[in-house]
């Protein structure tokens, strides 16, 4: 029988030869195949657990920047727009004595509150959400990484650059844009007999003169809304700084300011068309009457409370421009 094999192996031993090859050629294959697929398939498990860690941390930081935003904003209205810019005292002065004076700072005035609502909430968003998600980013980076974590005292102090704004930078804004206001709305006599359509009209000039100003307050958010301070000790928080200035300078940054405040004023019209008395159901932009009457339905579409509620209800965080903002920077700087 062992001579028979042996005789079978001399007469085949090219075919085993070249078979065995072929057998373990395949069964090598066959290995390589089943460890690329299982390597693909491990990376992809580690590729999807980064992505949901990635995303939930994500909307915990949006989730937080919104419940920020909305403390600050209300914050706001109660340091800010309950005290100043209200039309109580001009109405009691009238009621004495009927001043044309008294009349041109009360619309004035109006205006002014309804600009800077607009204006103060859309700069205070968009400044929020890039320290919140570039801060976000930064702290899944270092986790992520292994790297040594953001301390909290790092943290709190780039946070507090936007203290600036309640403190100093409202008022400034708000000299701002009375100067823009004045330009406009002096031109109307008080008497003259307007539309809703002619309101918004006026409206969309004081924003357009706005826009086309190289001062334009979109154009310089950084020094309203942050501290101008020397280069500070930590390289990291300075760095974290020139960022938000960098990002707060961008193009990009300044369309969806313009896209937001265009969009609040159209909720400002919206919101007087609802307060407008006797308006025609089907066509209330026919309704017309002298200027003056429309200075009170202005006031009450944007007054502010003394616990901080205010009739205009913009919500622009909410705003999907804002949302693709936010995700743009954290995934900016969680990847960087």
């Amino acid at each position: 029988m062992y001579d028979s094999v042996k005789k079978f192996v001399s007469r085949h031993k090219r075919k085993l030869i070249i078979s065995s090859a072929l057998f373990c050629s395949t069964a090598y294959v066959v290995y390589t195949i089943k460890k690329k697929l299982a390597e693909k398939k491990d990376k992809e498990s580690r590729e999807y657990l980064e992505r949901t860690r990635r995303q939930q941390h994500y909307e915990a930081t949006e989730n937080t920047s919104n419940r920020m935003i909305t403390e600050f904003v209300k914050q706001l209205h109660v340091k800010y727009f309950s005290k100043n810019l209200r039309i109580e005292n001009i109405i009691d002065k009238l009621k004495k004595q009927n001043d044309l004076a008294l009349w041109e700072e009360m619309r004035i005035c109006v205006f002014t509150r309804a600009c800077l609502l607009v204006y103060a909430e859309t700069m205070l968003v968009i400044t929020l959400k890039i320290q919140l998600n570039l801060l976000g980013g930064l702290v899944y980076k270092s986790l992520s990484q292994d790297s040594p974590p953001i301390c909290s005292k790092t943290q709190e102090e780039y946070l507090l650059h936007f203290s600036y704004f309640i403190e100093d930078g409202i008022q400034r804004l708000e000299e701002y844009l009375h100067n823009k206001v004045i330009k406009y709305v002096q031109q109307v006599p008080i008497q003259e007999q307007y539309n809703l359509q002619e309101l918004e009209k006026l409206f969309f000039l004081i924003q357009t003169e706005i826009a086309s100003d190289t001062d334009s307050p979109f154009r310089c958010i950084d020094t309203y809304m942050l501290h101008q301070m020397p280069q500070v000790r930590e390289a990291l928080l300075q760095d974290m700084v020139n960022e938000t200035r960098e990002l707060l300078k961008n193009e990009e940054i300044i369309s969806v300011a313009r896209y937001c405040s265009s969009h609040s004023f159209n909720k400002l019209m919206d919101a007087i068309t609802i307060n407008t008395p006797n308006r025609s159901v089907n066509l209330p932009t026919t309704v017309k009457m002298p200027f003056a009457k429309w200075l009170p339905i202005v006031d009450r579409s944007t007054k502010v409370t003394e616990n901080g509620d205010c009739s205009l209800k913009q919500n622009v965080h909410l705003d999907g421009k804002i949302k693709v903002l936010s995700a743009n920077v954290y995934e900016a700087f969680c990847s960087a």
